[in-house]
């Protein structure tokens, strides 16, 4: 009986502990941090811990802020490429609005799905090319229809 009054006490403390972690994370993923964030992840925190009711994850904040390294350590250690927060943005939106072309490039190598447009969600080839990220928007097109070709060396008669 003690035990179970002992844990019932305890875990909103345990909550609010994996609320600090992911937080942790995240803030490491924004800084760019990616010794921190590979040491946090080895400390047994979730590759795929979101910021709660949001649902933003450690790969949407290091692609948004064009922390190459952090995706890279993020993706090796398993972070869901198509994970969307509660608006459907994904890595690849956040990637798409830096205008981060190596970062694009690295998430649709791990699979990443450019999803097609929606009422309230534009696709990534559409923002970018509203916010002039011409050299990019061939790429995303490349990968909304699924053609992942590498047309970059393709010589025209």
């Amino acid at each position: 009986m003690m035990l179970q009054l002992l844990v019932a006490a305890l875990l909103p403390f345990l909550a609010l502990c994996s609320a600090c972690t992911t937080a942790s994370l995240l803030n490491a993923a924004g800084d760019g941090d990616s010794k921190s964030v590979v040491e946090i992840l080895q400390e047994g925190v979730d590759v795929n811990a979101s910021f709660p009711i949001i649902g933003t994850r450690a790969l949407m904040v290091a692609a948004a802020q064009g922390h190459v390294d952090a995706v890279k350590a993020l993706l090796d250690a398993g972070a869901d490429v198509n994970a969307a927060d509660l608006t459907g943005w994904t890595a690849l939106h956040a990637a798409t609005y830096k205008g981060d072309k190596q970062i694009i490039s690295l998430l649709l190598e791990h699979g990443a799905i450019a999803p097609a447009a929606t009422w309230f969600l534009q696709s990534p080839s559409d923002m970018a090319e509203k916010l002039g990220h011409q050299d990019i928007v061939p790429l995303l097109k490349q990968a909304e229809t699924g053609d992942t070709r590498d047309t970059s060396r393709v010589r025209l008669p």
